[in-house]
């Protein structure tokens, strides 16, 4: 019994042991064994919901010897990205000894833009970027102390007058026909909306520091589907936001679960497993910023601009309201397309940075 109780025990005690290791980034990792670093002391994955995870292995030194880090990226998010934005103290304070043919640091399928010793982006550049499920490495002057997508975005003002035109639907007509005491006079109209919040929701990213493309800003044009697409995929945006507005709700609406009577909706392909919560992170915005109680997500991959070979990078479409009551008087009131840009922008911050 005392020998069984001893090896016990030891068992016990190895398995403590274990238990206190790191967990080594070089076990899923996949860096080159370069100078003193047998693979990637850092890696960065990007996880299913978008957020991205950095792991620093302190068992793998740096491959100088002295600072210089070997950094691998795991997209694990189901969707291309294009580009990461790193933060760190000195991390892009480069010296000349990148790990690198000639002293480069960037790696294979990869360029840097730096914005100060502290600060840079990770270009993904081959043709789809960092394909999901791809791995990408290259180097830094030490390990980055955060990590976020870079902040390119293109927004989709959905539907258009001259959308029968090319196969597609006009957007929807509200239900209310207001008087002149109340302005504007008349019906509202998905095609304008849109477009209007496009305008004002522009501005608002740039000067939060996105890059932002519009793949249409007045109410008339209607680019295809492809057309629009094409104009992210050109981009090589982290993210594509459809904006829409959803018509007067069916008869028994509430019963329908394609269907509903009031509030936000973010739509998403279950594919791009990081688009559900972009599209969650756009209902709550939305709903919130303009006062509507009611948000949902719906997964609807048979819509075009969900799908990855129409948009490579995580997309998503908000209806941002019903054009019936009590959602269109909200809409309709002076400052509700301010408000709906100001949800949207408020849900593409929080995927941004989560």
């Amino acid at each position: 019994m005392k020998r069984v109780r001893v090896s016990y025990l030891a068992a016990s005690l190895f398995l403590l042991f274990l238990s206190w290791l790191p967990i080594k980034a070089s076990a899923i990792g996949n860096c080159p064994a370069i100078g003193q670093s047998p693979s990637c002391s850092v890696l960065i994955t990007i996880v299913p919901d978008g957020s991205l995870v950095i792991q620093v292995d302190p068992q793998v030194p740096p491959y100088d010897g002295v600072e210089d880090e070997l950094v691998g990226v795991v997209n694990n998010s189901g969707a291309s990205v294009y580009g990461i934005a790193l933060s760190g103290s000195d991390i892009f304070g480069f010296d000349g000894d990148g790990a690198g043919p000639g002293g480069n640091y960037n790696g294979p399928g990869n360029s840097f833009t730096v914005i100060d010793s502290d600060h840079g982006i990770v270009n993904f550049t081959g043709a789809n970027g960092l394909a999901a499920g791809g791995f990408s490495w290259f180097s830094l002057e030490g390990a980055p102390s955060k990590a976020q997508f870079a902040k390119t975005i293109v927004i989709d003002a959905g539907h258009g007058f001259n959308c029968p035109a090319v196969g597609q639907e006009a957007g929807a007509k509200g239900d209310v026909n207001y008087p002149a005491s109340n302005p504007p006079p008349g019906f509202l109209y998905e095609d304008v909306l849109t477009a209007v919040v496009t305008t004002k929701l522009a501005p608002m990213l740039q000067r939060s520091g996105y890059t932002v493309l519009a793949t249409k800003a007045d109410p008339n044009s209607c680019p295809t589907f492809l057309e629009r697409g094409a104009i992210a995929n050109k981009a090589r945006a982290n993210a594509f936001v459809s904006i829409h507005f959803n018509k007067v709700a069916s008869f028994g609406c509430s019963f329908n679960p394609f269907d509903y009577c009031s509030g936000s909706l973010g739509l998403y392909n279950q594919v791009k497993s990081d688009a559900a919560t972009l599209a969650q992170f756009l209902a709550t915005g939305a709903s919130g910023s303009l006062g509507i109680p009611n948000q949902q997500t719906q997964n609807r991959p048979g819509l075009a601009l969900l799908k990855p070979n129409v948009v490579k990078a995580t997309s998503a479409i908000i209806e941002v309201a019903r054009l019936n009551e009590p959602d269109e008087d909200i809409v309709h009131a002076t400052s509700g397309t301010q408000a709906a840009a100001a949800g949207i922008k408020q849900g593409i911050d929080v995927f941004f940075n989560h």
